[in-house]
Parts: C-alpha cells; sequence; structure tokens
C-alpha cells in the first residue's frame, strides 16, 4: 500500500510537524523523532504556560501530548475511515519542569476490524518514564478526507 500520510510525516523528521491540521498540536509544538506504519515518536519542549501551579508539566498537557501522539500513530496507518478514541487510560509516574525536554513513544498494540488498541510513553531525556497509556480508537463510518 503506497502510504502517502507515513510519507508526509516523514518529511518533518528532525522539525516540528508543522503540516499537522489540529491547532492543539500546532501549540504543542512537537518535533518529529521518527515515524513507521505502528509508531511514532516526538518531542516537546515544556514551556511556562504548559505547568501547573507549582510548575511541573500539567496532567492535562501531559495527556493531550500523549493523545495527539496517538492520532498521529492512528494517522499514519493509511486507514479509509476515521478512528476517534474510546478512552486514554494515563498513568503519572514523575514529573517535568519547565525548559525539559519529553518524548512521547507510540506503538500499536492491536489493529482489529473495529478496535485499535495503542500505547504510549512519555520519557525524559535520560529515559526516565514519566507518565505511561493505553487508548482504544474505534472504527466510525466517517471517510479521512486526505
Amino acid at each position: 500500500m503506497d502510504n502517502n500520510r507515513l510519507k508526509l510525516l516523514k518529511q518533518y523528521i528532525g522539525k516540528p510537524f508543522s503540516g499537522s491540521p489540529s491547532p492543539f498540536a500546532k501549540w504543542l509544538d512537537g518535533i518529529v523523532i521518527s515515524a513507521s506504519e505502528k509508531s511514532v515518536e516526538f518531542q516537546f519542549t515544556v514551556r511556562k504556560e504548559m505547568t501547573n501551579p507549582v510548575g511541573m508539566l500539567h496532567g492535562g498537557v501531559i495527556s493531550g501530548m500523549i493523545d495527539e501522539c496517538i492520532g498521529v500513530t492512528f494517522f499514519v496507518m493509511g486507514l479509509e475511515y476515521f478512528y476517534p478514541t474510546i478512552n486514554l487510560n494515563v498513568e503519572f509516574f514523575s514529573a517535568a519542569q519547565e525548559g525539559d525536554t519529553v518524548r512521547v513513544q507510540t506503538q500499536v498494540v492491536k489493529q482489529g476490524k473495529t478496535i485499535i488498541n495503542i500505547k504510549a510513553d512519555m520519557l525524559n531525556e535520560s529515559g526516565k518514564i514519566l507518565a505511561s497509556a493505553t487508548s482504544n480508537l474505534a472504527v466510525s463510518g466517517i471517510k479521512i478526507p486526505f
């Protein structure tokens, strides 16, 4: 199968994914590290507006980074129909601070006929796990327009 979406993402390796159709993804300003048909890796720099009142990376932003990367993983699978997220389970293990660099790595665990299960991990620069997540996406009747 000729997967133009994966080819598009690979053009951004080492650069911010400014080609994303998601305004939230553009705000996160993630740099594409790697991409395959079943996995992506993005790097993010923690900015002040991403932190909670005590200066740690906000749990909602962590969840958003993970969800966005899971969405990109689905996007590059090259499927015909949209699979919206039906759940996102995030476990938080350690903190990141303003100025820190974090990475989100995803992997498709199982692709069934109607459900796709994807896992994701957020790591700091030294490889320490900060958060881990699983998500299920369910097929819809909506064709992807691009």
